[in-house]
């Protein structure tokens, strides 16, 4: 294992490690903060949340001197396990050094929150991109039209969804930028804002809001995902141990071990084959 030197010392203060360590990543959470958080359901143990889909019930209509009739639906259910443990760790010695150092205590407890900050956001991604059930193909890589995107929201409409409560436009960089192109979502006098080339920012799009990740592919290979849409009730998530921070010295190396571990797990709320999924992922031809 490779040790981070300094001078000596072995004065070390667990406080700033946590603080700044969980203030960085919890700085890069974007995706966890946009999904159904069931994180408090866990607290009191166990791996495995059971969440029961309520299918959508029919009205019937009352005849006179009848009697109603009882429905029986078997409800599905969504299973949320909890099962992703990722960690990041540092041997460090000579520790009052490094802290009192801002510079170099910030890039270590920087690295390490964003390295499991980046674990979370990755694994959430790649679910929403397993879904396939309200795929739109792109007509060029990467590049948004007017009418694609558009496909896209009827097919939530369609499904019943209102794309403009709590619905996110996540695309890779190249897609992203690509909406610059387009009047109605970038010029001030169309799109009803401050002009996008001015902010740099799309904003919101379509009532939804709109970010970009590399999580998202922009590479040009057929069938990636190069966007997607998704809703806050399409994915649920669960974090039973947040970013937590242990520390203990090792006097054989004259320094101190520190660890930061999270648990979590995500899951589709519905079949990755189901319409009713909530979310659509635009694909490069």
């Amino acid at each position: 294992m490779a040790n981070v030197t300094v001078t000596t010392g072995a004065n070390f203060i667990p406080e700033l490690w946590s603080d700044a360590i969980l203030d960085y990543a919890e700085r890069k959470f974007s995706l966890k903060n946009k999904v159904t958080d069931l994180s408090s359901m866990l607290s009191g143990g166990g791996d495995t949340l059971h969440i029961p889909r309520v299918d959508e019930e029919s009205a019937s209509q009352k005849s006179a001197d009848t009697a109603v009739t009882y429905s029986a639906n078997t409800d599905g259910k969504t299973d949320l396990s909890v099962d992703q443990h990722f960690y990041s760790a540092k041997r460090i010695e000579d520790i009052v050094r490094v802290q009192e150092s801002a510079d170099l205590f910030n890039m270590y407890a920087k690295s390490m929150g964003y390295a499991l900050a980046k674990k979370v956001e990755n694994y959430i991604a790649l679910l929403i991109q397993s879904a396939t059930a309200n795929d739109v193909t792109l007509t060029a890589d990467n590049t948004f039209t007017s009418a694609l995107i558009r496909s896209g929201t009827q097919k939530l409409m369609d499904a019943g969804v209102d794309y403009t409560q709590d619905a996110f436009l996540y695309a890779s960089p190249g897609a992203y930028n690509s909406l610059f192109a387009l009047d109605e979502f970038s010029l001030a006098n169309q799109a009803g804002r401050v002009s996008a080339h001015a902010s740099g920012s799309q904003g919101e799009i379509m009532g939804m809001e709109a970010s970009y990740s590399v999580d998202w592919d922009d590479d040009g290979t057929t069938g990636d995902e190069t966007a997607s849409i998704f809703t806050k009730d399409s994915i649920v998530f669960a974090m039973q141990i947040a970013p937590r921070v242990q520390s203990s010295y090792d006097i054989d190396y004259l320094s101190t071990s520190v660890v930061v571990d999270a648990l979590f797990g995500a899951s589709l709320v519905q079949s990755a084959g189901d319409t009713a999924g909530q979310i659509v992922n635009f694909n490069n031809p």
